[in-house]
């Protein structure tokens, strides 16, 4: 647990004695629509060593065709469709699928390097959850993000080691399995895609739990140009209104409004649409969105 800091009811923070997390199932759960990289992608987990053993869950949500697993690939693969119900939604849909004590949640257009999980959850022996280094393809890697002024997304440069961080990359994320429940999972009130990561993020800090960036691993990200299905700036947008909704007090989220030009009519509209994720987070808090922002030096 961070110094000075409650222990959170229910769970977070160091593992309990006896237990090695090291020996902890582990689900890989990779959400796919209309993904072309997706049998790439597979590739790379069944031959790259991942210094634990873990199952692969592919959660194809409304793919037209379907998304092709390359048949398997050895891996011990579970597939479930679903009817396009949004990145969040089908991420949440792998987790309800799987058997691991941790889940890890990857893109499905990413390439991975050797020892990569097993890294990834030794590092749940002190925190709650954890993301490795994300490399483009040009080269450049960023260790966690942060979010700058006008409430953008900003990557962090490498850290001398393991080290908490505000926000981590959906790209990449392993979690334990009994902290994201605690939560709720992934908001899947945010369709199609957009914030998910970051409103995770919050939701986690916001209840105690503990977020790290494990540069000793890293994966390879295939950043797209463009989405492989439709994804409106109006929907990314409503989104991050819903975020502030769910977390923020009422002069940032006054603030959030403003930048996004939303009148009353709309924060009221998104205000009562995240009722049950507010309230259900709002139970469980140990921190409110100052702390998180003072804690990271936030410029929200």
């Amino acid at each position: 647990m961070l110094a000075g800091t409650r222990r959170p009811r229910g769970g977070g923070g160091a593992a309990p004695a006896g237990i090695d997390w090291c020996m902890m199932q582990v689900s890989v759960i990779l959400p796919a629509r209309n993904e072309t990289r997706l049998a790439a992608t597979l590739r790379s987990l069944a031959a790259t060593p991942a210094g634990v053993g873990f199952e692969a869950i592919v959660v194809d949500d409304g793919s037209s065709p379907p998304v092709d697993t390359g048949g398997g690939l050895g891996l011990a693969l579970r597939q479930v469709r679903t009817a396009g119900e949004g990145a969040a939604a089908a991420r949440n849909r792998g987790a309800a699928l799987a058997a691991g004590d941790v889940l890890c949640f990857c893109d499905a257009h990413l390439e991975f390097r050797a020892g990569w999980l097993g890294t990834l959850v030794a590092a749940l022996q002190a925190f709650d959850a954890v993301s490795p280094g994300i490399a483009s393809g040009d080269g450049a890697v960023g260790y966690g993000c942060t979010w700058g002024p006008d409430f953008r997304i900003e990557w962090l440069g490498r850290p001398q080691g393991l080290c908490e961080v505000p926000f981590l990359p959906g790209g990449c994320l392993a979690v334990r399995r009994n902290v994201f429940h605690r939560v709720g999972g992934f908001d899947a009130g945010l369709v199609p895609w957009g914030h998910e990561d970051a409103e995770l993020s919050w939701a986690l800090w916001r209840c105690g739990a503990r977020l790290g960036v494990e540069p000793a691993a890293t994966v390879v990200h295939h950043f797209r140009t463009r989405h492989p299905y439709l994804v409106l700036q109006d929907q990314v947008d409503r989104n991050l209104l819903r975020l502030g909704c769910v977390h923020f007090g009422a002069a940032r989220l006054s603030r959030l409004a403003a930048h996004l030009r939303a009148g009353p009519a709309a924060l009221a509209s998104v205000w009562r649409e995240a009722d049950a994720r507010r309230r259900h987070l709002a139970a469980l808090q140990c921190y409110d969105d100052d702390w998180v922002c003072n804690r990271f030096h936030l410029p929200l």
